[in-house]
C-alpha cells in the first residue's frame, strides 16, 4: 500500500514539476515577444546579413577578371558618438595564387570590393581598368536603395539620411607579404580615399 502511495505521489510530483517549467517557458516566451527592439538595430541585423550573403561574389573565380580572395569579414556597426553607421569589410587576397603571381594593392581594389559587394558591378572598364563614368553615384544610390532598403519602410528622407551617415572601411590584404590597403568613405562616394 506504502508503495503503492508512493508511486502516485512522485507521479503527481512529476507532473507539477512538468506544469510549473511549461508556465515559466510561456511566461518567458511572451516577455520576449513584448520586448520593443529599434527600428535602427531591426535595419542594421538586416542591413549586415544582406552584405555578408552579397560577399560570395568575391569568392575565387574559374577565369581571374580581378583579385581574387579567399575569405571575406564584414562588420557592421552604429556609432553613437559619431552617429552614423560603420561598415567594415576585411578581404585576403587568395594566398596561392598571389604566393606565385606578384601583386600590390591598389586603390582601384578597395573601390571593386566595395562595388561588387554592394553593386554586383566592378566600377571598372574591363580592358583599361580605368573608371567608368557610366557609373555614377545616382546609379550606385539606385542599386542601394533597391537591394537594401527593400521592404523597409523607410521615406525619401530617411534613406537620403542614412545614406549621408553610412560609412564603409574596406581593408585588402596580402597574405604572402602581409600588407594591408585600407580606404574609407561615404558608402555611395564614387571612388573610397
Amino acid at each position: 500500500m506504502i508503495k503503492f502511495s508512493l508511486k502516485y505521489i512522485l507521479l503527481a510530483i512529476f507532473f507539477v514539476f512538468i506544469a510549473v517549467h511549461s508556465s515559466y517557458g510561456d511566461v518567458s516566451f511572451e516577455k520576449l515577444g513584448n520586448k520593443k527592439v529599434s527600428y535602427l538595430d531591426f535595419f542594421l541585423l538586416k542591413f549586415e546579413n544582406k552584405i555578408f550573403k552579397r560577399t560570395q561574389i568575391l569568392r575565387t573565380q574559374v577565369i581571374a577578371t580581378r583579385v581574387q580572395y579567399s575569405d571575406i569579414g564584414i562588420q557592421v556597426d552604429y556609432d553613437k558618438k559619431e552617429k552614423s553607421i560603420q561598415v567594415k569589410i576585411y578581404s585576403i587576397m587568395d594566398r596561392k595564387r598571389y604566393s606565385q603571381k606578384k601583386y600590390k594593392q591598389k586603390l582601384s581594389d578597395c573601390n571593386q570590393v566595395r562595388n561588387l559587394i554592394f553593386y554586383k558591378r566592378t566600377g571598372y572598364k574591363f580592358f583599361t581598368q580605368k573608371r567608368d563614368p557610366s557609373f555614377s553615384e545616382n546609379i550606385m544610390m539606385e542599386i542601394f536603395d533597391d537591394v537594401f532598403f527593400n521592404n523597409i519602410d523607410f521615406d525619401e528622407k530617411e534613406k537620403n539620411f542614412l545614406l549621408k551617415n553610412m560609412f564603409i572601411n574596406v581593408t585588402v590584404f596580402n597574405p604572402v607579404n602581409k600588407t594591408e590597403l585600407t580606404c574609407f568613405g561615404k558608402i555611395n562616394d564614387y571612388e573610397l580615399k
